[in-house]
């Protein structure tokens, strides 16, 4: 069988499914996945490989208007995400009204130019009843190439999605070579999203999406892997959440992100946590650049 390859970007609005996805799809952790909408803040690149088959997965943070220097950078991210792709891949919510959930996203992309999936995930929360009468309205007003169902949490028809992204795929170049690496990133921003991860999911409604990490050490020693970071945030109060009483919070996120990452890199971490108070930190061009989010990237 000839050797194809492409580019397959995620688009949606906040908290479809769209780490849960890509996650799902590559049996790995790739993007960070939380209870909280715009968990996704860079592009994240995930490989999917098969003897004959590369995708290039692009995760893309929801789309939400810009506030902030980091917002502005959060969609300047997904306007590269889907500026030379095979196929866009259009999440929604099928808890949720599903027309309401496709006009932002859509004036991203040219259906016309690029071809568009709507992918409706989290079917196992709905009901059949009540998602095909939306999608007939859906249907008749826009030019989607394929309408797929899909459970990415259940992972229920992924191999249906995977089947019909195969023939819009473009290329016979294996864009990386390595057959392990699915994931472009570095370890160090690995790193930093799990902890960010862990974060979010402990304190939940007490703090905004105010917090960013930054690793300031990862060295191996023997068998040992020690890594350092610091977790910003906006405010002193949001400071006296993240360590908690007694520093009880800090503590869980920390044993929390040291055994998944044990996991993941195979050895065993010594973690330490600070957090330090930096006002207005997504408008400060310097620490976002510290933070991993530079033009670079974009």
């Amino acid at each position: 069988m000839e050797f194809k390859s492409g580019f397959v970007a995620l688009i949606g609005l906040p908290n479809v499914g769209k780490s849960t996805l890509i996650n799902a799809l590559l049996k790995r952790k790739v993007s960070i996945v939380t209870p909280k909408p715009q968990t996704t803040r860079n592009k994240i690149i995930g490989v999917y490989n098969t003897p004959d088959r590369q995708i290039v997965f692009v995760d893309t943070p929801g789309i939400h208007k810009p506030k902030n220097n980091l917002d502005k950078f959060m969609n300047k991210s997904i306007d590269s995400a889907i500026s030379d792709v095979d196929v866009v891949l259009l999440l929604v919510d099928a808890s949720k009204v599903l027309y309401e959930q496709i006009s932002t996203p859509l004036k991203k992309v040219n259906t016309k130019k690029i071809p568009t999936f709507l992918v409706v995930n989290k079917v196992d929360e709905s009901s059949i009843d009540k998602i095909y009468p939306q999608i007939e309205k859906l249907k008749d007003n826009n030019d989607f190439k394929e309408i797929v169902f899909i459970s990415a949490k259940k992972r229920q028809n992924l191999n249906i999605l995977l089947e019909l992204i195969d023939p819009y795929l473009s290329d016979t170049v294996k864009y990386y070579q390595d057959e392990d690496l699915e994931s472009k990133k570095n370890d160090e921003f690995l790193v930093s999203e799990i902890i960010r991860e862990k974060a979010l999911y402990l304190i939940r409604e007490e703090i905004p999406h105010g917090i960013g990490v930054k690793v300031d050490k990862m060295q191996k020693d023997g068998n040992v892997l020690n890594i350092s970071a610091t977790i910003y945030c906006d405010k002193q109060s949001h400071k006296g959440i993240i360590i908690g009483k007694n520093g009880q919070m800090l503590k869980n996120i920390g044993q929390r992100s040291r055994q998944e990452l044990e996991k993941i890199f195979g050895t065993k971490i010594y973690m330490e946590l600070w957090v330090k108070v930096k006002e207005n930190w997504k408008d400060s061009n310097s620490l976002l650049n510290e933070l991993g989010f530079n033009s670079n990237d974009i």
